[in-house]
């Protein structure tokens, strides 16, 4: 498959990636690219948590909603009025869901056209926990209840990296796990995503993180082949690459490839584009 469209972009708004939105249409372009969904994380009010949890999961260090409304808007209308008659380009945000405040996600699909579901923390017992801290069985069952919720919403079109975490779930050895934890939370986002129409994505960016030693020999942190295997059994998953595209020369360079490669031996059956106006099912 060649890749023909991507929903996983980012710009320098999000503090760890570099471009605008124009950076990464041009490329686009010049890759041949039919459509490409500018996507980067969504800002999230700091009423939503403690000063605490908002510092600890990085939050000031991308763009809060003034920025949003001021610099993100303005920059991809802009994009459009430029390369709108060369490329379908398409409105979005990576964001997190915070439960409790379904008026705020709401309130920002009347400014951008979709929404994907990034999950890096969750509520759990003792406050918000990050995916990227060490994973067990208790957090990866509070992982999935979160997906679970949220897709269930009908905010979100695209589900990224739906194994996100199984980054840090290891053995005693430091060995990446799959045990029976981890294939109960995979079948229960499986589940959730194919129930509400929501595409599970086939993350670009974790490739570029390396191989790891696991159950599966070396392995990706993400996708994760013990992930995917369970999903290529589920013939109503919806599936796409996205490229999470941080720097415009990455969207499509040999990691590409490659991930699109890995998702071609696992007989994933890609949707070359989304369909972003059906995947929007319902109004939430």
């Amino acid at each position: 498959m060649r890749l023909i469209a991507n929903y996983h972009t980012h710009t320098a708004l999000c503090g760890h990636a570099a471009g605008m939105s124009g950076d990464y249409i041009r490329e686009a372009i010049r890759n041949g690219l039919q459509e490409i969904g500018i996507s980067d994380h969504g800002p999230i009010p700091r009423s939503f948590m403690t000063p605490r949890e908002y510092a600890d999961n990085w939050l000031q260090r991308q763009m809060d909603e003034t920025i949003f409304e001021t610099v993100y808007l303005p920059d991809l209308a802009e994009s459009i009025r430029r390369y709108g008659d060369r490329i379908a380009i398409r409105t979005g945000l990576e964001i997190e869901y915070v439960p409790g405040h379904d008026d705020y996600y709401r309130w920002l699909l009347t400014k951008v056209e979709y929404l994907v579901l990034g999950i890096h923390y969750f509520p759990s017992v003792h406050g918000l926990y990050n995916a990227y801290d060490r994973m067990t069985a208790p957090r990866i069952a509070e992982y999935a209840a979160l997906a679970e919720r949220a897709l269930a919403t009908g905010f979100f079109s695209i589900l990224a990296h739906p194994d996100l975490f199984l980054m840090t779930y290891r053995d005693a050895d430091g060995v990446l796990l799959f045990d029976e934890a981890a294939e109960q939370a995979t079948r229960r986002i499986i589940d959730a995503a194919v129930k509400h129409r929501v595409v599970l994505e086939v993350n670009g960016g974790g490739p570029r993180r390396g191989r790891y030693p696991s159950q599966d020999g070396m392995d990706w942190l993400y996708p994760r082949t013990a992930f995917w295997r369970l999903v290529a059994k589920t013939p109503s998953a919806r599936v796409a690459i996205g490229c999470d595209t941080h720097n415009p020369p990455d969207l499509c360079d040999a990691v590409i490839d490659e991930t699109i490669a890995f998702a071609e031996r696992l007989n994933l059956k890609l949707l070359p584009r989304i369909d972003l106006n059906s995947e929007r099912k319902r109004e939430p």
